[in-house]
């Protein structure tokens, strides 16, 4: 024990010149091996304690060492640091006491009825008052306090005089006031007129701690203080921990206060630290260990504010008194917990979030005789939890608990033998009939006339439950406002008339009442909400007839019990809950519901049930039958119905919605949707089958088929500005245009004019002006002609009239956005100059001589739903090649076509017409892809090159072989045929850009969806030269026109790439990972707009596609069809989607191996698999390749993402290894397949085992110094000016795109480097601790600077200054902006 020598030298001398009589050596029974005072034996009187005695000094005064009638006055020298309990006490003539400025310490009962002393002073070094001291001290009027606010116990300074005053420093008037109010003392807190002595006594040295500072834990303290507040860093680390028995069996320590960053205390860490009284407990600690105090701590009063577990024996036998409330947060309270707490009073509060009580954890707490229950759900218990409460009578579930749980309860205390009743709470609010103004009759409240306005009735009359509301109690008043049922579980009945005309707003029937009687309820006007719980069986006649103020309804019981219509036309009623059984008709028609909210066990809704509401939105998606009718009226935009849902005539008629996927397997009339404009889709796993039925039910168009849910239209409108209407002759009582009139060679239709729609052309002469006649058989007088390049037609066109375009010998592109049922006959003949023919929405047939002399052809597109090729529809045509994807093809298709080299039919083809090619003679390569010939005629063509190849695909029928082989009709010349089951080269056409191959196309702003045009597209594109305007060759030549370049063909979206896609593996690095397996559901859908959505586990994202040199292309990703799978492939990765959806395997979750032991989890782990938001990764994936995990035992080393955490604290706690990490711990159990999984706040990591861990070689621990820390030299910047300034970040760059801090969630991100070289560091809401900070340089984009460089644990963080404040790299994922925090505001 350290001796204060100079201290001893000062008390020497005042006792020699100030004192009269100095009591005798022989009076005093002192420990000088624990320097504490045990006994006093003098005569009394004035009594000075010496400093020393025998040498050593006087630090501690024992129990009970001044006591009795025979002291007046103590003095006590300046060496006492402690008065142990009743030190001093019941001193019946002690009139005054001298306390000395080294005191800290005065604990429990000390100068308890002390009756003669009447005024004390309370130095500025104590820190703690125990409880019920300076009670009883009947002469008591003046206590005066020097320094802060102490720590003050329940009854200290209690039953005083009543003119008792405290007077107290300036600046802790309120600190003072709060905590005599606390310990229940009725004393006048007054100020002083000055202010608190500081006095600087934190109680320790660094030296006296061992601390790991890789953990952050306190291992053991070998100091011998009586107050101890222990520091939040140790040696520039923070205090995280304390370690197991750190500080058990201290014979001291009397009050502590820990550091707030302290997480958790571990296993018997102040074991049978008899004389701890009180502690200070940090708002950051998470766990108590076990036995943590047992027999420590002996404080009335116990603070905790965010403990998440209190082990085993945590607080046995502590001095606990009056209530306890345990604070939210906390989940398990362990065994014996609390076991003897004798003193605790007479309330126990137990928090919402509490899910675990261990046995015996109140065990023998006798006075306990409340408690409270906030959690929902009651939480585990142990055995015998309560055994010993022997006055606990009343225990208060949640008041919305079920009758089980109040059951299950009430069983457990029945089978402790304690005579204790369970309740779920009453509304604090209400209260029972005021005395005199009730009557019961049977257990039945009969009559009330009291005045409360908020009322419960008794739980029990004459110690029987009462059972019910009489008849008429409450008909008329209008003093009521709120009534509950008594809840005791056997509260039955609501009386005929009850509340009858009365001014009720709010009633709690709980879930015990079984009968309403007639008209109960009736005319209660204001009424607001209602709950008709589960447990009715019988509703009267008229019960709930007009509660015309009904705003909110929860429906618990069969809702057949309700009379029908009961809340039909209440247009205030806005929210309603219905939990189970079928809805009856009309009960909700026309009232102002705008919230429906229905349980699982809703099946059905009757007719005309929610007809004419105000609700806009439903879940059926458990509703089997819904009546005629049901919605109809109502204000409903969205629906979701289960696809075995049968709907009744009219069910949704005349109401909002704009789209409704329908049932597939129960049944749908179209008349549910009549007068809506609802758009109807089939479920997502609907059948192709299906689909059909339905379009053929629903006559739908061709080109505007029925979808299943997340699928696109393909469907497109013309993107374009139209060319002004005043060039267009219009009729618009026919919306037929009659002539084009203007001069621009490039014409864009409108798709109205003067409000008009247009749908077509009243005749083939509409573009008269435009046909050039040269070099053709007609013979006329022109001379002049518009020389039309281009032409784009609207969807809103009909029909085309034959022969229209025909002689419009300049046209070069054709773009069509109407869906059209024919091309017209000889639409495009003698077009000499065509190349782009792009009917974007499609067409049914190529009409006779569509493109008789027409060339060249080089860019045609007529969509998927192409049926027929019509007789000599390409007759003399300059095309070179073809892909015919169509259903037909007639005689002649392909006549005199001199330039075709290739032709292609695909397997859609289903008829041929007799020689449907003729006189093709450099017609090499003919495909059919599946065609069956053999319902063709043998002669398919003739007059084709003279060796001729003919493609078909493996596994031809000898038959359809004959048939290719002997494809030619007779001629003079025959060509030599070679059959070849090789692979044909020709793909379907795609949809090209048109965008690109238009002169100067510009987009209307006024059309949402821009399906033919690529997102990249150049907005223009260099004008074409025209061809020159006559030339000699006859009219049934071919011209050709000059060759125009365009990247139309490559920037397309061909069809086969459209529609949906179901995610099915990723591979990487040769491993393929089933994503299904992994928890991932991804879907893309891709449209023939170029849009796409992207769904990943119910979260949509839209995307754009577009075609780039034949690839299709995402957000810069690349996408490829393989084998029919679309594969994607990224650095490394290459994920693969399939048509169908997969389905996952029936692996599960490893089963944790209960058995496992420390030695069994000891070993490097390396990281296999990630889950996050339910998904798993492969560690590859998820950026975490070679992160290991290494378990020694008692600690471990984590890596993540590249960082390794070394020394981690860990202990088993069960078969389960919690690692302490930052602000928590995370639990590592083994798996019966041997993997390790470590779950963490918001991320599940999955190892496997790679070997042994390898032995820990303990390092040296460098000599702690007493220096302060050094002021970072400065560098030859302007970074010095950012010291000792707060920081706050304003906005921050990530992944290319700018956030500010509201946008990441206002949460707090800011940096304080202080002048010591620390850092205070908040990062999202969180302190970063144990940072510190140096000059430095730094790497910015124009070379290196000065700057300053955080020293973030492994890794450094670089500031760079900047004009507003500076700029900090986190780690390569953002860059934030910092400014002061005074102009960040």
């Amino acid at each position: 024990m350290m001796k204060r020598s100079l201290i001893s030298v000062l008390s020497l001398l005042m006792l020699v010149l100030c004192i009269p009589a100095l009591a005798e050596s022989t009076d005093w029974n002192y420990d000088a091996n624990y320097a504490i005072l045990r006994g006093y034996d003098g005569a009394g009187g004035d009594v000075v304690v010496p400093a020393e005695i025998d040498g050593f000094t006087v630090d501690v005064i024992g129990i009970n060492v001044f006591k009795g009638d025979t002291i007046t006055s103590l003095t006590l020298p300046e060496t006492v640091l402690e008065l142990r309990s009743n030190a001093v006490a019941s001193c019946e003539k002690l009139t005054s006491v001298t306390l000395p400025q080294s005191l800290v310490v005065i604990n429990r009962m000390n100068f308890f009825s002390c009756n003669a002393l009447s005024e004390v002073t309370i130095p500025a070094s104590v820190r703690y008052i125990g409880d019920t001291s300076f009670r009883f001290c009947d002469a008591l009027r003046k206590i005066t306090f020097e320094g802060v606010c102490p720590a003050i116990d329940m009854d200290c300074f209690s039953v005083l005089p009543d003119d008792a005053v405290a007077y107290v420093p300036d600046d802790q008037l309120e600190a003072y006031t709060a905590a005599f109010e606390n310990a229940g003392s009725t004393v006048s807190v007054q100020p002083s007129g000055k202010n608190a002595v500081l006095v600087e006594n934190n109680g320790y040295v660094e030296e006296e701690f061992d601390f790991d500072a890789s953990t952050g834990t306190i291992t053991s303290y070998n100091g011998y203080a009586t107050y101890l507040a222990i520091p939040d860093t140790i040696g520039g680390a923070p205090v995280k921990a304390i370690g197991p028995e750190a500080f058990a069996r201290h014979a001291y320590l009397a009050f502590l206060e820990l550091p707030e960053g302290l997480e958790s205390i571990g296993d018997s860490a102040f074991y049978n630290c008899e004389t701890l009284g009180r502690v200070r407990f940090p708002s950051t600690l998470k766990t108590i260990g076990s036995n943590a105090f047992y027999n420590a701590y002996k404080s009335s009063v116990l603070e905790l504010t965010s403990v998440e577990s209190i082990g085993d024996y945590a607080f046995y036998f502590a001095g606990l008194k009056g209530s306890l409330e345990l604070p939210e947060g906390l989940k398990s309270i362990g065994e014996n917990a609390f076991e003897a707490c004798t003193n605790m009073g007479a309330n126990l509060y137990l928090p919402s979030t509490l899910e675990s009580i261990g046995s015996n954890a109140f065990k023998g707490d006798y006075n306990i005789q409340y408690i409270v229950l906030e959690s929902p759900t009651a939480p585990m218990l142990g055995e015998n939890v309560f055994a010993g409460c022997d006055y606990l009578y009343d225990i208060d579930l949640y008041a919305h608990g079920t009758r089980q749980e109040m059951q299950q309860w009430q069983a457990y205390v029945d089978a402790l033998g304690l005579p204790c009743r369970v309740w779920r709470a009453q509304d604090p609010t209400a209260q029972s009939p005021e005395k005199g103004a009730y009557q019961y009759e049977n257990r039945v409240l009969t009559e009330y006339t009291g005045t409360k306005t908020r009322i419960h009735p008794h739980l029990t009359v004459s110690k029987e439950p009462v059972v019910g509301l009489g008849d008429g109690v409450f008909k008329d008043s209008q003093t009521i406002e709120y009534f509950s049922v008594a809840h005791n579980d056997e509260f039955t009945t609501i009386g005929a008339e009850s509340f009858m005309n009365s001014s009720l707003r709010e009633v709690d029937l709980f879930d015990s009442v079984t009968t309403i009687g007639a008209r109960a309820f009736a005319n209660c006007a204001q009424l607001e909400t209602l709950t008709l719980p589960d447990s009715l069986t019988t509703i009267g006649e008229g019960a709930l007839d007009g509660l015309t103020g009904l705003k909110k309804l929860v429906i618990k019981c069969d809702p057949a019990l309700i009379p029908a219509g009961a809340f039909a036309n209440m247009p205030n009623l806005s929210e309603v809950t219905v939990e189970s059984g079928a809805i009856p008709a009309h009960m909700f028609e026309g009232s102002g519901v705008t919230a429906l909210t229905l349980g699982a066990g809703v099946t059905e809704i009757g007719e005309k049930a929610f007809a004419g509401t105000a609700l806009n939105a439903a879940e059926l998606t458990n509703v089997t039958t819904i009546g005629a009718g049901a919605f109809e009226g109502s204000a409903l935009e969205r629906v979701r119905l289960s696809a075995s849902a049968s709907v009744g005539e009219r069910a949704f008629a005349n109401t909002k919605l704009k789209q409704l996927v329908i049932p597939t397997v129960g049944s749908f009339p179209l008349s549910a949707v009549e007068g809506t404009s609802a758009e109807l889709r089939l479920p997502t796993d609907a059948t192709d089958d299906q689909l059909a039925a339905w379009n053929e039910t629903l006559k739908r168009p061709w080109y505007d088929p029925m979808l299943r849910e997340g699928e696109t239209s393909k469907f497109v409108k013309m993107p374009f500005e139209p060319t002004p209407a005043e060039n267009f002759e219009f009729n618009p009582e026919t919306g037929l245009i009659s002539a084009y009139i203007g001069t621009d060679v490039d014409v864009v239709v409108p798709r109205e004019i003067d409000g008009v729609t247009v749908v077509g052309f009243a005749n083939y002469n509409a573009f008269d002006s435009c046909q050039d006649y040269t070099d053709s058989s007609v013979e006329t007088n022109r001379t002049e002609w518009v020389h039309l390049r281009t032409l784009v037609l609207p969807e809103t066109i009909k029909e085309l009239p034959g022969m229209m375009l025909a002689y419009c010998q300049q046209l070069e592109t054709f773009v069509c956005y109407a869906p059209l049922e024919s091309t017209g006959g000889n639409q495009f003949m003698l077009c000499r100059s065509l190349n782009n023919v792009i009917f974007v929405n499609g067409v049914r047939e190529i009409g006779n001589y569509a493109f008789d002399s027409a060339g060249p052809l080089g860019n045609l597109y007529f969509g998927e739903h192409l049926v027929k090729i019509g007789q000599q529809a390409f007759n003399f045509a300059g095309l070179t090649s073809f892909v015919a994807d169509a259903e037909s093809v007639e005689y002649g298709a392909f006549t005199e076509c001199q330039n075709l080299t290739s032709l292609h039919f695909t397997s859609k083809m289903k008829s041929f017409g007799e020689n449907c090619i003729i006189n093709c003679p450099n017609l090499t390569e003919i495909c059919f892809d599946g065609c069956d010939l053999t319902t063709s005629p043998m002669g398919l063509m003739m007059n084709v090159a003279p060796k001729l190849t003919v493609r078909v695909p493996e596994g031809m029928s000898e038959e359809n072989l004959k048939h290719a082989q002997n494809c030619q009709s007779w001629s003079e010349n025959p060509s030599e045929v070679t059959v070849s089951t090789e692979g044909c080269a020709h793909a379907l056409p795609a949809l090209p850009d048109v965008t690109a191959m238009l002169p100067e196309p510009k987009l209307d702003t006024d059309v949402e969806a821009v399906a033919a045009v690529a997102p990249d597209a150049p907005e223009t594109t260099a004008k074409p030269e025209t061809i020159p305007e006559s030339t000699d060759a006859p009219a049934s030549e071919t011209t050709a026109a000059p060759e125009k370049t365009t990247e139309a063909q490559d920037a397309a979206i061909p069809d086969e790439y459209l529609g949906a896609w179901y995610g099915v593996s990723m591979e990487i690095e040769g491993v393929s990972y089933p994503l299904a397996d992994m928890g991932m559901d991804l879907t893309i859908t891709i449209g023939a707009d170029g849009t796409a959505e992207m769904h990943m586990n119910g979260e949509g994202e839209r995307i754009r596609c577009s075609m780039q040199d034949g690839v299709l292309t995402a957000d810069g990703v690349s996408f490829a069809l393989q084998d029919s799978m679309l594969v994607v492939s990224e650095d490394g990765m290459t994920m693969t989607l399939s048509r169908e959806k997969p389905e996952a395997s029936a692996a599960s979750i490893p089963i944790i191996d209960e058995s496992a032991t420390i030695d069994d989890l000891k070993g490097v782990w390396a990281l296999a698999h990630v889950t996050m938001d339910g998904v798993t990764l492969p560690a590859e994936a998820a950026e975490m390749a070679g992160d290991t995990l290494v378990v020694y035992g008692d600690s471990c080393d984590l890596t993540l993402q590249g960082m390794t955490l070394d020394g981690l604290t860990c202990r088993m706690d069960g078969y389960a290894l919690l690692i302490s990490i930052l602000d928590g711990e995370a639990a590592a159990t083994l798996r019966e397949d041997g993997t390790l999984c470590l779950e963490m706040s918001d991320v599940t990591l999955w190892y496997e085992r790679t070997g042994d861990a390898p032995e820990i070689t303990a390092e040296p621990v460098p000599e702690a110094t007493s220096e302060p820390a050094a002021m970072p030299e400065p560098a030859a910047s302007g970074a010095e000016a950012m010291i000792g300034k707060k920081y706050v970040m304003t906005d921050a760059d990530v992944n290319g795109c700018n956030m500010t801090a509201a946008q990441m969630g206002n949460l707090e991100y800011s940096i304080l480097l202080q002048e010591d070289g620390t850092v205070t560091f908040v990062m999202a809401g969180s302190d970063i601790p144990g940072l510190t900070w140096a000059y430095g340089r730094i790497p910015t984009e124009a070379g290196e600077a000065d700057g300053i460089v955080i020293d973030y644990y492994t890794q450094a963080l670089n500031l760079a200054p900047t004009e507003k404040g500076f700029d900090m790299d986190y780690f390569g994922s953002m860059l934030m902006h910092f400014a002061p925090e005074d102009s960040a505001q």
